[in-house]
């Protein structure tokens, strides 16, 4: 009898990024995300590719990939693996789907990414999938419910329990409990914030903060951050139309984000409150607020290039306020200091986490939101993942002051599959001998 085994190809437990899961029962298989990583010892615009040697060794029939939400660590992968992977075809939701579809389309790729909806159930192969809409930075994030031969496996990416979101469409509780109604073997859940006790705070919490920051603030506002946290700009934008500034998207990650986005209604603004870079001389400072990509010290990016004075538009001014309103990607860190380094250097004003901790909040979920999933789900094996190893430990106590038997949580080591036979038991597999690809992302 055939085994399913899921298999983390881009190293799994104890990473954050490089987000790529493999599904396997027999010489069948689904892949859910894609994504690129970052390496601690990052230079230049270096990103690291999830390993497939395992996949195309085995000659496994993919079925198809799906993709969780819209950022980088679970999707951007895609243009640099698609062709190896045989070109199977690629789910997401509406708005996953069109970034996903435009980064395919950046690298003159014609594979198409297929829009499901959260009513869907999509056959695979041997595996059906189920979408549940959950809260996250950016909007339009499913978990997916797989039926397997074996069991039925939830898949948790990242996640947070927001009751009050900024678009008013909160977590479809209801459906999580309806797909766990007749069990389920094994749950994969987020765990980067098991360490942070209760709730993470909503997205809205964020807008008091940027009002207090642009309060009788005579000079240009440059608001930087992911260009995939669609409600953290909505809320700049927001802000900035109701102090009567202009919006300027700088930088082609933003650009295109933002254009995407408003198209598909996941962003709101009046196209004459919108100018292009080259019209900035056009208007005084105080009426300008300047939304631009780079918030993690991309060598290449907007904001990187305008701290080092090489933007051919944008010349720093000491009247500049600049906000940062994202977390640092782990690896980033030195990166992302030494943009905020020549900054301050410049003269210019800087708002960013270790001076104000108001102006950012994360999209994960913290102990008490996990604890909830854990309870809602109830399932037989416990996984945490997209988590550095004290995460996954530290989500293994909060299971155990619930109830769950340390057995029931699986901890595996960085690469390591993971079986379960037909009668459901789990059992710890080989270590895959991983070699994430190191790869310039600007060449």
């Amino acid at each position: 009898m055939d085994k399913l085994r899921i298999v983390p190809l881009g190293g799994g437990p104890g990473t954050v990024t490089s987000n790529m899961w493999l599904y396997e029962y027999g010489n069948e298989a689904i892949v859910v995300d894609c994504g690129i990583g970052f390496p601690e010892d990052k230079v230049s615009d270096d990103i690291l590719l999830p390993d497939i040697t395992y996949l195309k060794a085995k000659r496994l029939h993919l079925n198809g990939v799906l993709l969780t939400h819209g950022h980088d660590d679970h999707y951007a992968a895609l243009p640099h693996l698609l062709a190896e992977l045989g070109f199977p075809p690629i789910y997401g939701s509406r708005l996953t789907a069109a970034l996903a579809q435009d980064k395919l389309e950046e690298f003159n790729l014609k594979a198409k990414v297929s829009v499901i909806k959260e009513t869907d159930r999509v056959k695979l192969g041997p595996f059906t999938v189920e979408p549940v809409h959950v809260t996250h930075s950016v909007p339009d994030c499913f978990h997916y419910l797989i039926t397997t031969p074996v069991g039925k496996i939830y898949h948790g990416s990242d996640f947070k329990f927001d009751l009050t979101p900024l678009d008013h469409w909160p977590p479809n509780f209801a459906k999580i409990v309806k797909l766990a109604e007749d069990g389920v073997l094994c749950a994969l859940i987020d765990c980067l914030r098991s360490e942070r006790p209760g709730m993470t705070p909503s997205e809205t919490t964020l807008t008091p903060a940027l009002k207090r920051e642009l309060n009788h603030w005579g000079g240009r506002l440059i608001f930087t951050t992911m260009s995939s946290q669609i409600h953290r700009i909505q809320q700049a934008i927001d802000v900035a139309l109701g102090f009567g500034r202009k919006l300027c998207f700088i930088g082609r990650s933003m650009e295109r984000t933002s254009q995407i986005a408003r198209a598909l209604g996941y962003l709101n603004f009046p196209p004459k409150a919108v100018i292009k870079p080259k019209e900035i001389k056009r208007f005084k400072d105080f009426q300008l607020c300047l939304i631009i990509s780079g918030s993690q010290g991309q060598e290449a990016s907007s904001l990187t290039r305008y701290a080092a004075g090489r933007h051919k538009i944008l010349k720093a001014k000491p009247t500049d306020k600049i906000i940062y309103s994202t977390d640092i990607i782990p690896g980033n860190e030195q990166a992302v200091f030494n943009v905020i380094d020549k900054l301050a250097r410049l003269g210019t004003s800087v708002v960013y986490q270790e001076t104000t901790d108001d102006l950012h909040v994360s999209g994960h979920a913290s102990a008490g939101e996990q604890q909830l999933l854990m309870e809602l789900i109830n399932p037989n094996y416990l996984y945490p993942i997209g988590g550095s190893f004290r995460h996954m430990y530290r989500f293994k106590e909060l299971a155990r002051q619930l109830g769950f038997k340390a057995e029931q949580c699986i901890l595996p080591d960085f690469g390591q599959a993971v079986e379960f036979d037909e009668s459901g038991r789990m059992s710890l597999a080989e270590i895959l001998p991983l070699n994430l690809p190191r790869i310039n992302q600007n060449q």
